[in-house]
């Protein structure tokens, strides 16, 4: 069988290409949101994401964010969820708050640290969170309710939706 054939070997080449791809693009924000970052920071998120398969789950969340700010007009809550304050959801669009780089958060920089499914949580108002839970149906399958609240599954991540009530 020749290199082009085997699928083992095409799988590789894919995967390779993701990763480069993701980390292309975190780079690219990186020199457009905060160019006074060091690498180092970066790329420890970076190879850990990397390693534990989460590309494409990054791609997702950050279409999800996207859509959901594009289409319906609203943004997750600032300040609140799981990934509050690590650099790549930042650099990404999936966050709002700019990490602190004296106190950063390390959830995502040690690969032997991710459990897989990596658990996330977007927290949107209670005023049109049932409108983006319809909006992530339309698009993704697997939308399931645990405890009341809406997720989605993914193959290494899964992402609850949370209200806040605003006063």
């Amino acid at each position: 069988m020749s290199k082009k054939q085997d699928p083992k070997r095409k799988a590789q080449l894919t995967e390779k290409a993701r990763t480069e791809s993701f980390r292309f693009q975190v780079t690219w924000e990186k020199n457009q949101k905060m160019p006074e970052m060091p690498d180092e920071a970066l790329n420890a998120e970076l190879d850990a994401l990397c390693e534990k398969g989460l590309t494409e789950e990054m791609f997702t969340l950050r279409d999800i964010v996207e859509g959901v700010r594009k289409e319906l007009g609203c943004q997750t809550e600032a300040g609140k969820g799981s990934l509050e304050g690590t650099i790549v959801p930042y650099l990404l669009g999936i966050t709002t708050t700019r990490p602190n780089l004296d106190q950063p958060n390390d959830t995502l920089t040690r690969a032997e640290n991710i459990q897989l499914p990596l658990q996330i949580v977007l927290y949107y108002d209670n005023e049109i969170r049932n409108q983006v839970i319809d909006w992530v149906k339309a698009r993704y399958e697997k939308v399931t309710t645990r405890l009341g609240q809406p997720i989605l599954k993914r193959p290494n991540m899964l992402v609850e939706f949370k209200r806040v009530a605003k006063s």
